[in-house]
């Protein structure tokens, strides 16, 4: 393995192996030491204070446990202050002067870890320094500007002047326009939700939940028979059969989206006929090509996404 100083000067490399195998190129090699500096856990390390810099050595992982004693030896050799070594792809080995303390450690740690390493990773910033701040442009690492327009453009932390803004708890997202094209709606969903009023109405008829649609529909037609709304035809009792409802129901529900209405009992049934359209693949979503990234970024920034109806 390599092992690299804090300058990053090569401590020590890996011995050469038998042809064909080429030793690794140290450009091609990840961090073989991690350090985090002014964290407040830091101070439930043994020998270590907030002020202090933190390093974890890391070896690479072995078939067997015991072939990871030269490996575990050379670190702490290279890091006598250390109390843990990570195991890559495997995990860590902590100690202490008890094993209370070497729980306490083990659990300072995992903070550690969690808050420098995947937290202010997603966030752009370097753990390593005193102030947190972007990442700078060393070996082997993204360069600030791509972080920032990253993090800025996706999350909204890091502002132009280098400053970290704090992020959202949660973000409200409308449908229509922001993560999906407009034409989608009224080109697919309109039309498919007009075309399919009288078959999802009769296939779902009795159904508590397609009364409740036919409930909220009447009550609006009354409404609209009152102050004359172009387009609203009465709707029959029950006693009337099945078929004449329905064929008042598309009746109204047409004239409704013809006229392009923002009313609750259009579009309550309309949810139903899409959600009926998503199961039966006749509908497919689109959504614009930068949503997926940035709705991953804000899961894993622990941020909530909601969507206004």
């Amino acid at each position: 393995m390599y092992v690299l100083s804090g300058d990053w000067s090569i401590i020590s490399s890996p011995s050469p192996k038998p042809y064909p195998h080429k030793p690794p190129k140290c450009s091609n090699c990840a961090p073989l030491f991690m350090k985090i500096t002014h964290m407040e856990m830091i101070k439930g390390i043994q020998g270590h204070g907030y002020y202090d810099e933190l390093v974890i050595p890391i070896i690479e992982n072995t078939a067997y446990e015991n072939d990871l004693t030269d490996s575990l030896a050379k670190a702490i050799e290279v890091y006598p202050k250390t109390t843990a070594v990570l195991v890559r792809h495997h995990g860590i080995y902590v100690w202490g002067d008890s094993w209370i303390s070497a729980k306490t450690q083990a659990e300072c740690y995992h903070y550690l870890f969690d808050a420098a390493a995947i937290k202010h990773h997603h966030l752009g910033l370097d753990w390593s320094t005193p102030d947190h701040g972007p990442i700078q442009n060393v070996k082997g690492f993204s360069s600030i500007n791509s972080v920032i327009k990253r993090v800025a453009t996706k999350a909204g932390t890091v502002d132009s002047n280098f400053k970290l803004q704090p992020y959202p708890r949660c973000v409200v997202l409308d449908i229509e326009g922001t993560t999906t094209p407009i034409s989608f709606v009224t080109d697919v969903l309109f039309p498919y939700a007009r075309d399919n009023v009288g078959r999802h109405l009769s296939a779902t008829y009795d159904s508590a939940e397609t009364q409740d649609d036919i409930k909220l529909l009447r009550s609006q037609v009354e409404d609209d028979l009152k102050q004359g709304v172009l387009g609203a035809v009465p709707i029959p009792s029950e006693d009337a059969g099945k078929e004449k409802v329905i064929a008042s129901l598309v009746a109204n529900v047409e004239a409704m989206i013809k006229a392009d209405r923002k009313i609750t009992a259009l579009k309550q049934l309309q949810g139903h006929i899409w959600r009926t359209g998503f199961e039966n693949n006749e509908l497919e979503g689109v959504v614009f090509d930068d949503v997926p990234e940035a709705l991953e970024k804000w899961h894993a920034l622990g941020i909530k996404v909601s969507t206004r109806t």
